[in-house]
């Protein structure tokens, strides 16, 4: 989504000319070409895909929405299947009539019913906390401490943490809730917090053009046991009008500035 005009088949090429490891492929970008295709792609260019981005949104005022919403997230699991991704992040859903606890319950139930799923296709889900202003359009799930609660409440070894830390940052538990996780955290996602904020959505910027800090909240996610490749996902009105290789050259410079180091001070 940092490339967000980038096809899968230019993705791929650029993403392994600038030195990446691999790409996070939100669904829309390889719609055109298939899950196989995009599969075939990434592997011919020594890449891997770090997730696929998304499933999840399970609270829905009907049935007819909640069966939507069932048989797309089945879709889900099985193209990040064919994509061999390390896993699938669930964006859960907001409250559709303003009622948290309601929405916290369907978000359980419908992870619950997609695990026997994820676990026959091999493909680890990963539950995204998210900024409390997404509360009332993305997730009802609006910190780490929740979706910890989430995850090791279920307790299955198939589910997760997507860690993003424009998401997550702000949070006083932050360093609590990252010992909690110690072992399930799936992806590591970086965008910073940068002044003003004009989009709830689409205000991000690159690692290290904001106030987070960047090193010590990669070292933190190392210290909790994640061992994987770090994503940048940098949604953005000012990089999306760059064009996607001046937010790919972008993301690979700021990552290439971060000290992805394991040891971090304990508090």
């Amino acid at each position: 989504m940092t490339a967000r005009a980038a096809a899968v088949e230019d993705l791929v090429p650029l993403a392994a000319g600038l030195g990446f490891g691999g790409v996070g492929l939100w669904r829309d970008c390889y719609e055109r070409a298939g899950a196989a295709e995009a599969a075939r792609r990434v592997a011919d260019a020594g890449l891997r895909v770090t997730s696929v981005c998304r499933g999840g949104m399970f609270p829905q005022p009907t049935a007819t929405g909640r069966e939507a919403r069932r048989a797309d997230n089945l879709r889900a699991i099985e193209e990040a299947r064919v994509l061999g991704a390390d896993c699938l992040v669930l964006v859960c859903g907001p409250a559709c009539d303003g009622d948290l606890s309601a929405a916290r319950g369907a978000i359980r139930d419908g992870v619950e019913a997609l695990l026997p799923h994820a676990e026959a296709a091999g493909v680890p889900l990963a539950v995204e906390p998210m900024h409390p202003m997404m509360a009332a359009d993305r997730s009802a799930i609006t910190s780490l401490g929740e979706a910890v609660d989430l995850v090791r409440g279920i307790d299955h070894p198939m589910l997760g943490l997507a860690l993003d830390s424009y998401h997550v940052w702000w949070d006083a538990a932050l360093d609590e809730g990252l010992d909690r996780a110690s072992g399930t955290v799936l992806t590591v996602q970086l965008a910073d917090w940068v002044l003003p904020i004009h989009g709830q959505l689409s205000s991000r910027g690159m690692p290290g053009d904001g106030v987070i800090g960047m090193d010590r909240f990669v070292q933190r996610s190392r210290a909790a046991g994640f061992e994987g490749l770090v994503e940048v996902e940098v949604l953005s009105d000012a990089w999306w009008a760059a064009g996607p290789e001046a937010a790919a050259r972008a993301a690979a410079t700021a990552l290439g500035a971060i000290t992805d180091t394991v040891p971090v001070p304990q508090h």
